[in-house]
């Protein structure tokens, strides 16, 4: 059955920096979850942002005059009632810092239990499992600058996920894409060895979205290889996805590197987007890729259309796989999709029919152990486990998430008389030693 908790806020943090419960998106106000995953004991970890807006608010020393910009981390036990059972604050200036400064951070659960937090450019932040402390930064220059010399730091991935033997599959950024001065994400790579507070483990280039970025510095990529070849990224590996997918002569430059997630040990789901456009981006490129581990495309996931499956619509860039059963799943405002993992579409579940209108107020955050999706109403704060069946999809697919949605309805009153909200914000007050601000 469905089960349906809360994203709350602990009072504390909400009273520390005076939040406005009641603020609209207008007022300079974004609450918003990112990513969820279960660490090795079954403890689910959901990743969101606060984001408030303040008049200047970077120079305030009150924290209730501050501009805030929070990523919180709650740990959720297995066998909870929904209540955290540890609550990490992660403060990201709004000014570079020596400690590093990143933006659209990404979740990861690692083998060992710690909590990887990463975002561009390259930076990964390393948490213990009990969110208490940072034990180590993995940092860089986020801009180039012919005023100054470049520093290096330690850099190490943009974003990272575990595969189900324990290899890190990363996201690295680069110099000179898109013609650019900033990093962007350009390589996928493989990492056999294990991150820790201690050491950085060598990364293996597979794949690049573009072969050719703009020449750089070979030594701000010291600690990646490629081919065999001694560090360096001399070659990178050719020819890019960009131009393999989309010939220059057929497209405009500007294709970006989604999440890539693992659908197992050898087989991966890298997503490909086209440049987003002011006046609308729905009908532009975009390709969910199928890639083994030695960066060999297998193929792309079937059956979406440019235009009457585009993900731009909402901004709906979430794949997520369930590789004990072989399964990839995607959520836009058109429809729940789901594959198998030679890229087969298996069923699609149209949010255009009744009761799937619902579902163009979830995203899809990722999938749970048992193979059940993890789907957060985005306007009520609400994540939802929803069970999906583990055989028959094609046909027991839509049934599914038409029960699953009808017990989320039937459950949302109940939290609504246990818990605190204002406008669908919830909040709740941690026992003593479980808030921790790093």
């Amino acid at each position: 059955m469905a089960h349906t908790i809360p994203l709350a806020l602990p009072v504390e943090f909400v009273d520390k920096y005076a939040i406005d419960l009641t603020a609209r998106s207008s007022d300079g106000w974004v609450f918003a979850h990112v990513g969820a995953e279960f660490g090795p004991g079954g403890d689910m970890y959901v990743l969101s942002r606060l984001w408030r807006y303040k008049p200047r608010g970077e120079e305030a020393e009150d924290p209730a005059q501050q501009s805030v910009s929070a990523w919180l981390v709650a740990r959720h036990p297995a066998d909870g009632d929904g209540t955290p059972a540890a609550f990490a604050v992660f403060l990201t200036p709004r000014r570079y810092s020596e400690f590093g400064d990143a933006s659209d951070l990404d979740l990861a659960v690692l083998p060992d239990g710690n909590v990887a937090l990463t975002g561009t450019p390259d930076a990964t932040y390393l948490l213990d499992g009990a969110l208490t402390r940072v034990l180590r930064s993995y940092t860089t220059q986020p801009r180039w600058s012919a005023r100054g010399a470049y520093v290096l730091g330690d850099p190490f991935a943009t974003r990272l996920k575990a595969t189900p033997g324990g290899r890190l599959l990363c996201l690295v950024a680069e110099y000179g894409l898109r013609r650019d001065a900033n990093l962007a994400p350009n390589l996928i790579a493989l990492t056999d060895e294990a991150l820790t507070a201690e050491r950085r483990p060598p990364l293996r280039a597979i794949a690049a979205l573009s072969a050719s970025p703009v020449p750089q510095d070979a030594e701000a990529d010291a600690y990646i290889s490629c081919d065999g070849q001694e560090p360096g990224m001399v070659p990178r590996p050719a020819p890019g996805l960009a131009e393999t997918l989309w010939p220059p002569r057929f497209s405009r430059p500007g294709h970006g590197l989604g999440r890539p997630v693992p659908l197992s040990e050898d087989r991966f789901v890298v997503p490909l987007f086209g440049r987003l456009h002011r006046g609308g981006t729905r009908g532009n490129d975009f390709a969910f890729v199928l890639m083994d581990d030695s960066g060999k495309v297998l193929g792309q996931l079937e059956g979406m259309d440019r235009w009457r499956d585009s993900p731009y619509t909402g901004g709906c860039y979430q794949v997520v796989a369930d590789p004990a059963r072989g399964r990839i799943f995607h959520l836009n405002r058109y429809g729940l999709y789901a594959w198998s993992a030679d890229g087969t579409l298996l069923a699609k579940v149209p949010t255009d029919d009744k009761p799937f209108t619902l579902l163009k107020n979830f995203a899809l955050l990722g999938c749970g152990p048992d193979g059940e999706l993890l789907l957060v109403q985005e306007k009520q704060n609400l994540l939802v486990r929803l069970p999906v069946p583990h055989d028959g999809l094609v046909e027991g697919l839509a049934p599914a998430i038409a029960t699953g949605l009808a017990v989320f309805g039937k459950q949302r009153p109940a939290i609504k008389k246990q818990w605190t909200q204002v406008e669908w914000r919830w909040t709740y007050r941690p026992a003593p030693g479980r808030l921790h601000f790093l």
